[in-house]
């Protein structure tokens, strides 16, 4: 029996497979990929989640009962979270999650404006691929706004693709590889083609986070990351352990830089308030990249880092980066790590997959149609994140932070105070569903 059956017939036995550490199932794609404009998210008097929690606060607001991002992978309880950021020096923000249009805004109802594919995975998520494509030219998010804002409900919708922004081919086309060495050992391979007729520079940030759990509880513990040198980063958790980050030298053999701030609100840019973490909040990475404000802390420390990759990459080439979360005290050393073993680790998970899918499909399906069952059981698998919803806690409000408006208690879901959600669902759409 193929290895990934056994594990899938293991986990089929289990209870509460999904609570035990040592389990094939510690990560996976549970983050959602939209938190932001959700009713979750939303503390309003009069329930207007998309108007409280807009995409334009996304990048500056902790979230309380979830997080998102590009291609995101976390533990089975979402304590850190790995996801990728992209710059492609025109935006005026970093790419960190999904866009899309609120139900105002876009004629037909709630749309994500973008382009992306689960290509594969298998059940225990010890090997997944993930696609997305990113225009050279500058997002056209007001663009997209203004034009879905302006037609009407018998008129087409307006698609990121009527823009002109792939013109002439001009974009990227990224893909995220995770594989895992072992249940807590966990690959993530970024390859970065240039589909454009022109060299070009794409900004690339294998990002690492918590979710902001300390927030929320007096007395909480709070985690940590730090530099532990130019190529790695300790991850200090009172629940996930010891755990560190190596990250590969680029292309050009230089490494990338280490941003750290915190997964914290930023109050004073979105509410006028005095900021809560002065210097540092979660937008800190995003500002420094983008204008070259002095917004990541120097000491190299926070609950939020990235690893600043610069690519330049000739026409219809492809370069790879590499980033490995692994326990402290793993065996293999870490040159080796994100080289030889990092290889190897990559080509036995897929392997093992394409065992497991030769096992399910029919022997009479053609290679394509082998080809789209395989993708669509990647999307199925793709499509579980944490969630996570106490209606109780969410109307009462938290201990230290404001109270919820009055309305709250005879309005949206006051009478499900039973409802305690905290579990990994598959969703039939991550971002329009989270």
């Amino acid at each position: 029996m193929g290895a990934e059956r056994e594990r899938t017939r293991a986990f089929g036995k289990l209870e509460d497979g999904l609570r035990q550490a040592d389990d094939w199932y510690l990560w996976g794609p549970y983050v959602s990929e939209r938190q932001w404009g959700t009713v979750r998210e939303d503390y309003t008097a009069d329930g207007e989640a998309w108007v409280h929690l807009p995409h334009d606060h996304a990048r500056s607001r902790a979230y309380r009962w979830g997080e998102d991002g590009l291609a995101g992978f976390c533990d089975v309880e979402q304590r850190l979270c790995l996801g990728l950021a992209l710059w492609n020096g025109r935006d005026p923000i970093l790419k960190e999650r999904a866009f899309g249009l609120t139900g105002a805004e876009a004629n037909h109802g709630e749309d994500v404006k973008e382009y992306w594919w689960y290509l594969d995975a298998v059940p225990s998520h010890t090997w997944n691929r993930w696609r997305y494509h990113y225009p050279q030219a500058a997002f056209p998010y007001e663009d997209l706004r203004r034009e879905n804002g302006r037609r009407g409900k018998l008129d087409p919708e307006y698609e990121l693709l009527d823009t002109g922004a792939f013109d002439s081919d001009r974009y990227w086309i990224v893909e995220v590889h995770y594989a895992k060495a072992d249940p807590g050992d966990v690959l993530m391979s970024v390859q970065v083609t240039n589909a454009g007729p022109d060299p070009d520079t794409l900004h690339v940030l294998p990002t690492a986070w918590f979710r902001n759990t300390w927030s929320w509880d007096v007395d909480s513990p709070r985690p940590g990351l730090e530099s532990t040198g130019a190529d790695s980063v300790a991850v200090h958790h009172p629940f996930l352990g010891e755990l560190e980050l190596l990250v590969a030298p680029g292309p050009d053999g230089a490494s990338p830089a280490a941003l750290f701030c915190e997964n914290e609100i930023n109050s004073e840019r979105l509410y006028g308030a005095p900021p809560t973490t002065p210097h540092y909040p979660k937008h800190g990475i995003n500002d420094h990249v983008v204008s070259g404000t002095p917004t990541v802390n120097p000491d190299r420390r926070g609950t939020k880092c990235a690893f600043w990759h610069q690519v330049t990459v000739p026409a219809g080439a492809t370069v790879e980066l590499r980033l490995r979360l692994r326990p402290v005290g793993s065996r293999v050393e870490p040159a080796m790590a994100l080289g030889p073993d990092f290889d190897e680790v990559l080509a036995r998970r897929r392997a093992e997959a394409d065992e497991f899918y030769a096992e399910l499909t029919p022997a009479t399906a053609s290679s394509d149609e082998a080809l789209v069952m395989r993708q669509a059981f990647a999307g199925m698998l793709w499509s579980k994140q944490l969630y996570y919803y106490d209606v109780a806690r969410w109307l009462d409000g938290d201990p230290g932070q404001p109270l919820p408006p009055e309305s709250r208690m005879d309005g949206r879901n006051a009478g499900w105070r039973g409802f305690d959600a905290f579990d990994i669902m598959s969703m039939p759409d991550k971002w329009e569903y989270p």
